[in-house]
């Protein structure tokens, strides 16, 4: 008779433990994109899926396709999906879950993870190289500009010199007339102003001769 009682109630309370166990909240999982949540299109990415127990199986859904499901069993922690040859439809928002062998409820989802594909691979090199090259073209004009600037500016310079070359000596050559013309710089004029002007020396012939006859 006490057999039966422990028996029952052993029965019972293991009973009970799968029922709490059965209603227990399972804390929500952490998502993360591996390398990184933008990627170019044509490459890979990896969502991995965080949870608080161990030997449970993982969810990972799309908020924009209900029909998107993938489960991956785990004895660890966690789990990764792969996506591999990503395209523009891959992009979207992402989230995951997890359950226990012991429950068939889902815990909570995770938070959101929004992922992006952006343009073919191969297009960021693409645009790099072209920038590149219109750069280096941009350069060569400007180099070739301005040797062209300098070129045209030495070219005036030395024809600009010969004619101040001339032009000082003609300065020299009249300097050196005025001096020997004048030495002391001043005439006659200039030291008596009310002089009348000179006339002009005319040279006399002497009288002419009256011969006797």
């Amino acid at each position: 008779m006490i057999t039966e009682f422990l028996s029952l109630l052993c029965l019972g309370l293991s009973l009970g433990f799968e029922d709490e166990k059965k209603n227990e909240t399972l804390t929500k999982p952490y998502l993360s994109a591996l390398p990184s949540p933008v990627v170019e299109q044509g490459r890979n990415v990896t969502l991995r899926c965080l949870g608080h127990r161990h030997n449970v199986t993982f969810m990972l859904g799309k908020l924009q396709d209900s029909g998107y499901r993938q489960e991956q069993r785990s004895a660890g922690y966690e789990a990764e999906f792969l996506l591999t040859h990503l395209e523009r439809k891959d992009a979207g928002t992402y989230f995951c879950a997890y359950k226990t062998m012991d429950s068939q409820e889902w815990s909570e989802e995770s938070e959101h993870l929004q992922l992006e594909v952006t343009g073919e691979k191969g297009t960021t090199r693409s645009t790099i190289a072209a920038t590149c090259s219109c750069l280096s073209i941009f350069l060569l004009f400007l180099s070739v500009f301005l040797i062209n600037r300098c070129t045209q500016h030495g070219e005036t310079s030395h024809s600009k010199l010969p004619q101040q070359e001339a032009m000082d000596a003609d300065s020299s050559d009249l300097e050196r007339t005025s001096v020997s013309v004048n030495p002391q710089g001043v005439s006659y004029a200039d030291r008596n102003p009310k002089a009348p002007p000179a006339a002009a020396s005319v040279p006399r012939r002497g009288a002419p001769r009256i011969l006797a006859v």
